[in-house]
């Protein structure tokens, strides 16, 4: 570390940065429990891909028939039935550049002026990326961050530059097949009524109110739903609400024994407070402060949508995979928000800083995911 009255190095600065990134990094995966769920179940691919987007497969039944043999002389059947095709997602590459004065540098002394930099800048804007990174993922909204793959079907993303709807849809089968449910009804590749069992599981409350009409029994609806699709991965593990929805779930609980748990223990009474949830069956539900129901974001067709009444989506987080793309820390980065520089700006005392993100996430069974809407009248 430097002495007192030598200032600081912008590489000294880019240095510190680079050992603490790992652990802030980590800090977003276990703030963000879907991050977290996917990277605790393997679910995180980081091997270099060999081109811009990655393919994976969606089977959507068996792949032979049944013969059933009575006197011994049946032609047993066989043949292959085609029921696998493949969607696609991309990694959209995103950088968080911020300036660093080199005044603030050269009138730093010593470690707790270091310490004061990284909080006055790459903390706050790391903290910054995560949080619009979170809104994004929750309804689409997320400033500068719009590639970013949202669960809100109601809207689009652009990865590669065409528009994407949301993952999740706020229609029933047969309306999510019928289409018009968005501004888009290309999900991960794949379109719901041309791709069989490509579709999410919905509920609406019809009043809606969630006591007169028993939100939770919508609830437990959906939830069996979606975990009735994968028997081999598991129910669903995962909501994320409005905070109004997730208040209403709470009071519905009456004075019913409330097993709290963090994103890493479950039925944990005694969670980290950086992330709280309550359990719903077998799966954790937590407040998302990122929903904002009065967006128009969730809007259909121009005027307010079911989901601006309260949003719960509900999630196997077995069926979702994340990749990174890049494997040269110094030059692209790892793309998991990876610090580079500092760079010079020309003609000015600026350093300049970047955190990459160029990470994909999608699902590959989107019919164990769904969602239950106008949960957040009491």
């Amino acid at each position: 570390m430097p002495t007192v009255g030598t200032g600081i190095s912008p590489d000294v600065l880019a240095t510190a940065l680079q050992e603490l990134m790992p652990s802030y990094s980590e800090l977003f995966a276990t703030w963000h429990p879907v991050l977290d769920r996917v990277i605790n179940k393997g679910n995180m691919d980081r091997s270099v891909l060999k081109g811009p987007f990655r393919e994976f497969a969606v089977v959507t039944g068996g792949p032979g028939t049944v013969t059933q043999v009575v006197t011994g002389s049946e032609v047993i059947a066989g043949g292959r039935n085609q029921n696998a095709t493949r969607g696609d997602t991309y990694a959209p590459r995103l950088i968080y550049a911020f300036d660093v004065p080199g005044k603030d540098l050269a009138e730093a002394n010593g470690e707790m002026d270091l310490a004061r930099i990284i909080q006055h800048y790459p903390e706050l804007a790391l903290a910054d990326f995560h949080e619009r990174i979170a809104e994004q993922f929750s309804q689409g909204t997320g400033p500068g961050v719009g590639g970013f793959v949202t669960l809100n079907g109601a809207t689009t993303y652009s990865p590669n530059g065409a528009a994407r709807s949301g993952a999740i849809k706020f229609g029933d089968r047969a309306a999510q097949e019928a289409g018009g449910l968005g501004t888009s009804d290309l999900r991960f590749g794949l379109q719901s009524g041309t791709t069989d069992g490509w579709y999410n599981q919905y509920a609406t409350l019809p009043t809606p109110d969630f006591s007169a009409d028993n939100g939770r029994n919508y609830m437990r609806e959906v939830y069996f739903r979606c975990s009735r699709q994968m028997k081999t991965m598991g129910p669903v593990d995962l909501l994320l609400g409005d905070e109004a929805s997730y208040l209403n779930y709470l009071d519905s609980l009456d004075e019913q024994v409330r097993i709290i748990s963090d994103s890493t223990k479950d039925g944990d009474r005694a969670p980290r407070s950086i992330r709280q949830g309550v359990k719903f069956l077998d799966a954790d539900f937590y407040l998302e402060d990122s929903i904002d129901i009065t967006s128009t974001a969730f809007n259909q067709g121009g005027v307010a949508g079911p989901a601006n009444s309260g949003v719960i989506y509900f999630l196997n987080t077995a069926t979702w995979h994340a990749y990174t793309l890049g494997h040269d820390a110094n030059r692209e980065t790892k793309g998991d928000f990876s610090v580079r520089g500092p760079f010079r700006i020309p003609e000015q005392d600026l350093f300049r800083y970047e955190i990459v993100l160029n990470m994909g996430i999608h699902t590959n069974q989107l019919r164990a995911n769904g969602a239950v809407t106008g949960t957040a009248v009491p």
